[in-house]
C-alpha cells in the first residue's frame, strides 16, 4: 500500500520535471498521486500525505490564503487544507529522502528479479576462478538493475548464463567448439546435467528456448555487442531478462552439484 514517502518521490519527480519547480495548486496534489498510480480516482489520501511531509520538513508551501487564516494542522491535514495554500515545493531534505525512497525501491526490484541468486549461484564446490567467473557478471547485473540501465542489464544477464554454462562444460570436459552461441553452449551444459537426451522433452526445449531468446535480446538491444546507441529497453524487460538468467544459471549449477 502506498504511503507518504511514495508520494514524496512522485512529488519530487513532478517538481524536477516542471519548469516552475513547484506544484502551484493544492488540487494538483491529488492529480499527481493519481497519475503516479498511488491512489484511485476520488481518493484524497494526498491531503493527509502532504500534511505529513510538511510536518517532516520534506515539503514547503506558500503563505496561508485570506479565506481561512487559521494555522494549518500539524500533519493531520484534511482535503480542504491543501487548498488553503499554494506553491508547494520539495525541500533539500525532501529531495534527499525521495532519492533514498527510489533507491530502496530499485533495490527491492533487483532482489525480486534475482531471487537471492548470489548464494544459489556461487557454490561451495567451485574453485576461486569459477566463483569469480559467476560472481562478476552477477555483480554487474545487480548494479545495472539498481541503476535502471536496461541494455547493460541484458548484457550482464547473457554473460551470467554463459559463465554458468562454461563452469559446467569445462568441469564435464564437454566439447562446445570455438565461440559457441549461447543456445549451443546451454544445450551442451544441459546435456552435462541431464544426460545425452537432456534437451528433449518440454522442460529441455523450454530452457533452451529461453537461453536462445536471451541471446537474441542481448544481440539486438544489450550493451557490449557493438551498439553505438542501443535501442531503448524498458526496466521491466531488463528485470525479466535478469530473472530468466538467474533462473537458468541456478538450475544448471544446482543440478551439477
Amino acid at each position: 500500500m502506498a504511503n507518504h514517502l511514495d508520494f514524496l518521490a512522485a512529488l519530487d519527480d513532478y517538481v524536477r520535471a516542471s519548469p516552475l519547480g513547484v506544484v502551484q495548486q493544492g488540487g494538483d496534489l491529488h492529480t499527481i498521486a493519481r497519475d503516479a498510480g498511488l491512489v484511485e480516482s476520488g481518493d484524497e489520501a494526498a491531503a493527509r500525505w502532504t500534511g505529513q511531509l510538511v510536518g517532516l520538513g520534506f515539503v514547503a508551501h506558500g503563505p496561508i490564503g485570506f479565506g481561512d487564516p487559521r494555522p494549518l494542522p500539524v500533519r493531520a491535514w484534511t482535503p480542504q487544507d491543501v487548498y488553503r495554500v499554494s506553491d508547494y515545493t520539495v525541500t533539500g531534505a525532501g529531495h534527499a529522502e525521495a532519492e533514498t525512497v527510489r533507491r530502496r525501491k530499485r533495490d527491492s526490484f533487483t532482489d525480486a528479479a534475482l531471487g537471492a541468486a548470489l548464494p544459489a549461484l556461487v557454490r561451495p564446490w567451485m574453485t576461486d576462478t569459477e566463483k569469480r567467473a559467476v560472481s562478476e557478471p552477477l555483480a554487474g547485473l545487480r548494479a545495472a538493475l539498481d541503476a535502471e540501465r536496461g541494455p547493460a542489464a541484458v548484457g550482464a544477464a547473457k554473460d551470467l548464463v554463459e559463465a554458468s554454462c562454461k563452469v559446467i562444460t569445462t568441469r564435464a570436459g564437454a566439447e562446445v567448439g570455438e565461440n559457441p552461441t549461447l543456445p549451443t553452449l546451454f544445450k551442451a551444459a544441459h546435456r552435462c546435467v541431464a544426460g545425452e537426451d537432456g534437451t528433449a522433452g518440454d522442460l529441455g526445449r523450454s530452457l533452451v528456448s529461453t537461453a536462445q531468446r536471451l541471446g537474441e535480446l542481448r544481440n539486438s538491444a544489450g550493451a557490449g555487442h557493438g551498439h553505438a546507441a542501443p535501442p531503448q529497453l524498458g526496466v521491466r524487460e531488463a528485470r525479466l531478462a535478469a530473472a530468466a538468467a538467474s533462473g537458468l544459471s541456478a538450475y544448471l549449477l544446482s543440478a551439477w552439484a
